[in-house]
């Protein structure tokens, strides 16, 4: 039963980043350990599409979108990690990045009757991509951008953004991979001295 709970745990999408283009990095779980990608299918991407909050309506999803959503998501998360690693970013990458924020989006605009905000046209995933793609410039072009920051958990490896004031933040979530470090010390220390009682 446990083992069910925690496989659950690790099929659902995370919104912890600190930013769009980050949760959506994150599609990808335990990047260092047992790779789990949950961008399987086009319902998974219109499902996260969804549950970001990018889209309040389905979208037709087609494989190519798939496809194009991964070569996304991967381009972010290599730059990011090259950056956080003091590496530079692949050219390939950023021109990617590039690429898709071109993309047009639907424009905002307010109803004549009741002051509604419509779209000029509906969503679809290349425009929706385009909105992780410019949220990812505006992260990385950010002179803040040390802030974005990789899991310490070898295992997990997740980016993020660290808000906290003192920019000392290790984990992805101090409830996730945090928790598990603490136990993994407490139990160090108890490994330690009950080997100095013998």
């Amino acid at each position: 039963m446990q083992q069910k709970k925690l496989s659950e745990r690790y099929n659902r999408f995370r919104f912890d980043a600190g930013c769009l283009a980050l949760n959506f990095v994150a599609t990808v779980r335990h990047r260092g350990s047992h790779l789990r990608d949950l961008l399987i299918s086009p319902e998974a991407l219109n499902k996260w599409f969804l549950q970001s909050g990018l889209s309040s309506a389905q979208v037709q999803i087609f494989p190519k979108d798939l496809k194009n959503a991964v070569k996304l998501r991967e381009a972010i998360h290599d730059t990011v990690y090259a950056l956080i690693a003091s590496i530079k970013p692949e050219e390939s990458d950023i021109s990617l990045i590039n690429r898709f924020a071109k993309y047009t989006i639907p424009v905002p605009q307010l109803s004549t009757d009741r002051c509604n905000i419509e779209l000029d046209t509906p969503f679809t995933p290349m425009s929706l991509l385009a909105l992780i793609a410019r949220d990812a410039i505006e992260h990385i072009g950010n002179p803040d951008r040390q802030r974005m920051k990789k899991c310490e958990n070898d295992t997990c490896r997740m980016l993020f953004i660290d808000i906290s004031p003192a920019n000392r933040r290790r984990w992805c979530a101090m409830s996730i991979c945090g928790n598990r470090a603490k136990v993994a010390l407490h139990r160090k220390k108890l490994s330690a001295g009950q080997t100095e009682l013998f």
